[in-house]
């Protein structure tokens, strides 16, 4: 019951209720703009906390974290143990990934906005109790959804900052200025904040800029769901004139139109962001399996498993909704030809005509305008991680790192 008050969008609301789809993303556009990257509030004084909390948030996590990593390879190298080494590394990718997709959500961000007014739109279609029960299951699926990222995330922040506790050493050793943890044992639990600080909200970024396709597409699927009954239904009711037949069959093309331009708003979000995590997903996952099968102990093992966990859930849910919505837009074509047009006029059946070929075109995300969005991608791109791993072993690159270094 708490819970239901504190995230009432997360439940499932009553058939009678009326169809809210923009609720889908209430709490991911809350973490957005917690992020720092949207309009700031009116009024001196929030405008002012909204601008240092941006301020120290993305210079920490957005800007300086890459920086740091690089510059803690360059500076502290010889100081790594392998193990450590492995568990920054494999980090450092992902942290250089988070940030441009940061980027493009911040230049993007308003988006969102434009994909929730073409929400409102599609609910006004809605008419039957069955229909909004769709949508009611599929906003509170997305809500869970989000919760369930957000727990991953946060749970390898924090699994990774309690072993480096243990082993006594910050959780990624990065570069700070004029601060030298080995120094003293407070700057070294001012060092570890930091990197928890900077790696807590980077889990935050990451996860509003990971399922904010799951939040946009999980509703869109079910529209796309409730519009090929409507289709479907077409020609069948013996009272109509061949003229609201007709009006009914322009509406849904009106209808196919608004859910196109749903996808083009939110498509170069997509593009981009999806772009950039299929790109390094390979690399990040060889480092981990490496650390967790060579070097790493109980402690840094539970913490690389939650970070490949992670990893996992920033591209392969999506790629298999991908998967679903290709189907499904394909299914339309199906849905309208089974509607009654046989016993139609010319004009019906030519207009319907053209209405099914475009209805013939799967609707697809192309990642970075190069390479289709779906599992078969996805699976390409993890498959590296392998290949990673293979070159790391064949090298012994493993037996090399773990051995001590003798006097010179």
């Amino acid at each position: 019951m708490v819970l239901r008050r504190l995230f009432p969008a997360m439940y499932t609301l009553p058939d009678k209720a009326p169809a809210k789809s923009r609720q889908a993303t209430l709490y991911l556009l809350n973490c957005i703009f917690l992020m720092g990257i949207r309009t700031p509030p009116k009024g001196c004084c929030l405008f002012f906390i909204y601008i240092v909390w941006s301020f120290a948030l993305n210079l920490c996590s957005t800007f300086y974290q890459p920086i740091g990593f690089m510059t803690g390879y360059m500076s502290h190298l010889s100081e790594f143990a392998p193990d450590e080494f492995l568990t920054s590394l494999q980090v450092a990718f992902n942290a250089w990934s988070c940030s441009t997709k940061v980027i493009i959500v911040w230049i993007l961000v308003k988006r969102f906005d434009q994909a929730n007014l073409i929400f409102d739109e599609l609910d006004k279609q809605l008419l039957e109790p069955a229909e909004r029960s769709r949508v009611h299951r599929a906003v509170s699926r997305s809500n869970r959804i989000f919760f369930g990222y957000m727990s991953v995330y946060l749970v390898y922040a924090t699994t990774t900052f309690i072993s480096a506790c243990i082993m006594g050493v910050p959780m990624f050793q990065n570069y700070y200025p004029f601060l030298d943890w080995r120094a003293s044992r407070w700057e070294y639990w001012l060092q570890s904040g930091l990197e928890y600080f900077a790696m807590f909200g980077a889990c935050f970024q990451d996860v509003c800029a990971d399922c904010y396709p799951i939040n946009y597409v999980l509703p869109l699927r079910a529209h796309m769901a409730n519009f090929a009954e409507r289709l479907r239904g077409l020609g069948h009711d013996p009272l109509e004139s061949s003229e609201e037949r007709y009006e009914k069959l322009i509406a849904c093309i009106q209808h196919h139109k608004l859910i196109l331009s749903f996808c083009d708003t939110i498509r170069p979000v997509i593009s981009g962001t999806i772009f950039v995590q299929l790109l390094v997903v390979g690399l990040v996952l060889g480092f981990t399996i490496i650390n967790i099968v060579m070097f790493a102990n109980f402690a840094s093992r539970i913490a690389a498993f939650s970070f490949m966990a992670a990893v996992l859930l920033e591209t392969t849910p999506f790629c298999i909704l991908c998967n679903y919505l290709a189907d499904d837009s394909l299914q339309l074509a199906d849905a309208l030809f089974e509607s009654n047009w046989i016993y139609q006029d010319q004009r019906y059946k030519k207009t319907l005509l053209q209405f099914l070929q475009s209805l013939q075109k799967p609707i697809v995300f192309i990642a970075g305008n190069i390479f289709t969005i779906s599992v078969a991608t996805n699976l390409t791109a993890t498959k590296f991680s392998f290949s990673v791993f293979t070159l790391v072993k064949q090298m012994n690159l493993a037996e090399k790192l773990s051995r001590p270094k003798g006097p010179e």
